[in-house]
């Protein structure tokens, strides 16, 4: 920097203090002269008293009860008259039906007199052999052992060896329509390895032959003795007749298989009135 412009500097910084300096007295000056004040004298306020509350105690009124209409008056409802009991007319007692040759007297070679027989035969010697499904002819006669015979004559039903039979013989009876009706049969089997199926049933419709009987059956051997097989009790159909069935069958293809059967009875009730 140049001496000139230091001096200007140094002027310049003079001035600025001249300045200030002057400023400084017209404030000094101003308030050099004192404003009075009046000093008004200072009122009491009254300070309200606060206003006190009246304490209320409320009243509990007792609230009336409502007026309740009076119950309407019931009218008594009147007493049911019972129904009447229904007795039901008792079935007239059952008795027996008379069957023709029941006790198995009178044979002939392969004829039951009184009564028919029928038999599943799919079996002639010399045909493939099928021991659970092979059928061969049976054949009917009295018993004549007395250790198979049930009382006196008894129908004895059989075939050749070591093959199986079905057979079936049935009654056509002329009963009521409306009857109720069962059929029962003594029986008794013997077999040298195995049981017999043997069965008593009864067609209601009294069809020719036993494709529509009801059966009951039983399932044994010598060892069990004399059973009677009891069919099922139905009512006789509208045709008016009834057919009475028994069926054997041995279980098992064996050196011996036979049934026995006698002392048929078909026991009826005629219809109610």
């Amino acid at each position: 920097m140049s001496r000139n412009q230091k001096i200007i500097l140094m002027l310049l910084a003079v001035v600025d203090i001249i300045v200030i300096g002057a400023m400084g007295w017209v404030v000094v000056s101003s308030m050099s002269g004192k404003t009075s004040f009046t000093l008004l004298p200072a009122t009491a306020t009254a300070t309200a008293s606060p206003t006190s509350i009246p304490t209320w105690t409320s009243t509990v009124t007792a609230t009336p009860s409502p007026t309740l209409p009076p119950a309407p008056t019931r009218t008594p409802r009147p007493t049911r008259t019972p129904y009447p009991t229904l007795t039901p007319s008792p079935r007239p007692t059952p008795a027996p039906v008379t069957l023709v040759n029941p006790e198995f007297d009178q044979f002939m070679p392969n004829q039951i007199p009184g009564w028919q027989w029928d038999a599943d035969v799919n079996y002639q010697m010399g045909d493939d052999y099928n021991p659970q499904y092979s059928y061969a002819q049976p054949t009917f006669r009295s018993a004549d052992d007395s250790r198979r015979q049930i009382n006196g004559a008894t129908l004895q039903i059989e075939t050749v060896r070591w093959l199986k039979f079905r057979a079936y013989v049935y009654q056509q009876i002329t009963i009521p329509t409306g009857s109720l009706v069962y059929f029962r049969v003594k029986a008794n089997a013997y077999s040298s390895i195995d049981r017999l199926i043997l069965k008593a049933g009864i067609d209601p419709q009294g069809g020719a032959g036993c494709d529509n009987a009801r059966w009951s059956e039983v399932l044994i051997d010598q060892e069990d003795g004399i059973v009677t097989i009891t069919s099922p009790r139905l009512l006789v159909g509208s045709k008016g007749r009834a057919t009475v069935c028994l069926f054997a069958e041995p279980r098992y293809p064996d050196v011996s298989n036979a049934a026995f059967f006698d002392q048929a009875e078909l026991i009826a009730a005629p219809p109610q009135p």
